[in-house]
This record gives structure tokens, C-alpha cells and sequence, in this order.
């Protein structure tokens, strides 16, 4: 079959197309076992259809893969999957990648092309996640012990209301993160594989970090944020003074504003969230809150040690 061909057929008739095999002998063995290629033609240009056999694959393995097949194959690649969830299908794009999705979308950023899904093809919904909502989706990822909770478990284990447990549940379902399924009486939730809920968090949630205020003082009880609990779990050094977190609405009963300090007299200082902070270890913020907080730092340093934090993790 040549998914290629036929999905840029169905949206594009006017290009001149053809498909065949291609050999792929002198390429690494272990591609032979999650795609199939085939050479494409489009108007005369040759192209190396990628077809996807392994699901689990996605975009950060694409980018990882496409510089090896560069290495091999001088031609243009094109991605070509029988299925990508929407988040995914925004990474593809973000990371510039030629991709096809059979039947439903054609993005061919080196042609000027991209069509996008049909409405009834990939339903997407922008239904915004609070802050309970992300932190439930980050505990998953890191501990992966909340599928099969219901509201009442949820509320315990967050220590909320069960009200307050349905609201954070109800974008979850919406954005496709996790389905409910009735059990008895009650509903209970089943979140979807590890690397989608990653995936989600990377390139759709931000920094928790919607203020910061520098003190006088270093406060007691709040965990380290920021820099600080980035150089507390790697090789990085810290920066000048260290760097703390709270919930922003249990700011004020944690200190005085009469420690509010000006930037070059303070001893700390302290980012204000709009969620509360959880999973602590070893007084730090968790490392998929330290990814969020830093993911913008152009210090290459920085970069390197949050990749270096995380690949044993996640």
C-alpha cells in the first residue's frame, strides 16, 4: 500500500505522483523493524517515504531518526503515519518535519503544503486545564498510580474537595488525556500511555511561575524552585541567591510583606505559582515543574542538565 501517494492524491490531484519501494539494505537494522520505505516521487523530485509501524514512536523519535537517515538517504523525508494524536501532530509541526497522516492530513512545509484535518477526522478541544488538572496529569507521569481513582480518591489524594476533583477532571477527559469508565456507582479515571501525558505537559502546559518576589529572608517550609533545585539534583550551579516556590494565595501566610525586598538586597527570592507545588523531593520541586520553569533559560548549561535531569525519569 502507498499511503504517501494515495492521502496527497486525495488533497492535492494536480501533483504528479509515484510510489515504489525502496531499498533500504545499507540503512541501520533496527529501522527495518518500525518502518517501511518507500521512494516517492512528486513532480519529478524524489522523496523517502517514511511509513510508521511502530505506534509508540513520536515526534521526539522522528527528529532523533532523521538525522541518521540524513546521514544515509540525501532525500527529502516525509513521515508518514496511519494515525497521530493532535498534540503530537502539533510537536510534527513545531519540529518541522514533512508527515503525512493517512487519510486525514498532508503538512509539507519544504512544498508550501499543508491541508489540515477534516473537522470529523481529529476532534480537538481546547478546554483549559486548571491547576489541580496539571498537577494530577504530572503526578501520573512521574508515579503512575492514579488510574483507576475515582472523585472521592482523587480529593484524598490532593487533599480538595470532591467538586473540586470533578472540575480538574472534567478538561482531563475533554483533551483526551483520560476516559471515564462507570464501576458501580461511581466513575472512575484511566489515563492514556505515559508518553502522550509527557508530550501534553511539554508543549502545552507553562510555567507555573506567575510572579516573583524577593525577600530579606529565607523563608522556611517552601521547596527550592527554579535554578536552585535544578543545581540541587545536577552539576549546575546555583544562582546568586536561591530561589523558593509557594501557591501565590498562600503567599501572604507565608511571609511578612515587611521582608519584601528590592532585587540587590535580597537574600531570596520567591516564585509565586498559580497551583500548589507537590511531589517534593529532598525540598525541591519536582522535575517535571523544574523542566516547566526553566524550558525557556537559553543558557545551553541549563539546557543540557534539565535533558540530563529527565532521561532518567520520564
Amino acid at each position: 500500500m502507498y499511503m504517501a501517494k494515495e492521502t496527497i492524491s486525495r488533497y492535492i490531484p494536480y501533483l504528479k505522483l509515484t510510489e515504489t519501494k525502496f531499498d533500504a539494505k545499507n540503512l541501520p537494522a533496527f529501522f527495518k523493524g518500525i518502518y517501511d520505505f518507500n521512494k516517492l516521487l512528486i513532480n519529478g523530485v524524489p522523496y523517502l517515504a517514511i511509513n510508521v509501524k511502530d505506534k509508540k514512536l513520536g515526534p521526539r523519535e522522528f527528529k532523533k531518526h532523521a538525522q541518521i537517515l540524513k546521514e544515509k538517504i540525501k532525500y527529502p523525508q516525509i513521515w508518514c503515519l496511519h494515525e497521530l494524536h493532535f498534540h503530537k501532530v502539533q510537536r510534527m509541526i513545531q519540529n518541522g518535519l514533512n508527515f503525512i497522516v493517512e487519510g486525514k492530513q498532508v503538512h509539507l512545509p519544504g512544498l508550501s503544503i499543508s491541508i489540515k484535518p477534516e473537522m470529523t477526522a481529529i476532534k480537538t478541544n481546547t478546554s483549559h486545564l486548571n491547576g489541580l488538572a496539571v498537577n494530577i496529569l504530572i503526578r501520573e507521569v512521574l508515579k503512575g498510580d492514579l488510574s483507576g481513582e475515582n472523585k472521592l480518591g482523587l480529593a484524598n489524594i490532593f487533599d480538595v474537595t470532591q467538586m473540586t476533583a470533578g472540575r480538574a477532571i472534567e478538561p482531563l477527559v475533554a483533551n483526551n488525556l483520560c476516559f471515564e469508565k462507570k464501576e458501580g456507582v461511581s466513575k472512575h479515571i484511566f489515563f492514556h500511555n505515559k508518553s502522550d501525558l509527557w508530550e501534553y505537559l511539554k508543549t502545552q502546559i507553562e510555567s507555573p511561575v506567575k510572579e516573583i518576589v524577593h525577600v530579606d529572608k529565607i523563608p522556611k517550609g517552601l521547596p527550592y524552585s527554579g535554578i536552585t533545585a535544578l543545581s540541587k539534583k545536577t552539576m549546575l550551579a546555583d544562582d546568586r541567591i536561591p530561589t523558593f516556590a509557594v501557591n501565590k494565595k498562600e503567599f501572604k501566610k507565608t511571609i511578612s510583606t515587611k521582608h519584601i525586598a528590592l532585587e540587590d538586597f535580597a537574600t531570596a527570592k520567591i516564585e509565586l505559582w498559580d497551583r500548589t507545588p507537590i511531589l517534593l523531593e529532598k525540598a525541591c520541586v519536582n522535575p517535571i515543574d523544574i523542566f516547566l520553569i526553566n524550558q525557556t533559560n537559553r543558557d545551553e548549561r541549563v539546557q543540557i542538565e534539565l535533558e540530563n535531569l529527565l532521561k532518567n525519569i520520564i
